[in-house]
């Protein structure tokens, strides 16, 4: 059952969508990353980028800038 007070589930680009398939990157592990990063800086351009450990890799997340939910523009490992 989803809790209307957790944090809403991130949207994605199809760049994301497409780089998440080819590197094998879940939403999950993505979501996982959102909540327990252990880096965050932001990008020349405004947007956050989330460093963490998911599944028992290094996964980088790179969000749109002020966009809430997050909305997934990139994601790497």
């Amino acid at each position: 059952m989803h809790d209307p007070d957790a944090t809403p589930r991130p949207t994605y680009t199809r760049h994301a969508r497409e780089r998440m398939a080819e590197r094998h990157i879940s939403d999950a592990e993505v979501e996982d990353v959102l909540a327990n990063f252990h880096t965050s800086y932001t990008d020349r351009d405004g947007n956050p980028i989330y460093i963490g450990r998911s599944a028992g890799r290094r996964i980088k997340v790179v969000a749109g800038k002020d966009s809430t939910p997050p909305h997934i523009i990139a994601a790497a490992d």
